[in-house]
């Protein structure tokens, strides 16, 4: 990651900008981040990521296979 140009929004100066000092974050509620700092003006930045962007060392975690239902059990008849 340290290869890469990340942009975010500075709020400070309006505008897109580079982000340096990058930090890979996971935020309370699962998201991911890249938190840094706007390379112009020093202000601190956050940008929201998907898992694969956050972090591409790791893939992203697929879900279990299911095993297909068995069809329902016929209810048990009455004998007469």
């Amino acid at each position: 990651m340290a290869d890469e140009i990340v942009m975010g929004y500075c709020v400070k100066e309006k505008a897109q900008k580079p982000m340096k000092d990058l930090q890979e974050v996971t935020l309370k509620n699962g998201k991911h981040a890249i938190r840094g700092v706007c390379a112009s003006c020093g202000t601190k930045m956050m940008k929201f990521v998907s898992a694969k962007k956050a972090d591409p060392a790791t893939p992203a975690a697929a879900p279990a296979p299911t095993a297909p239902a068995a069809p329902p059990a016929a209810p048990p008849t009455k004998a007469a």
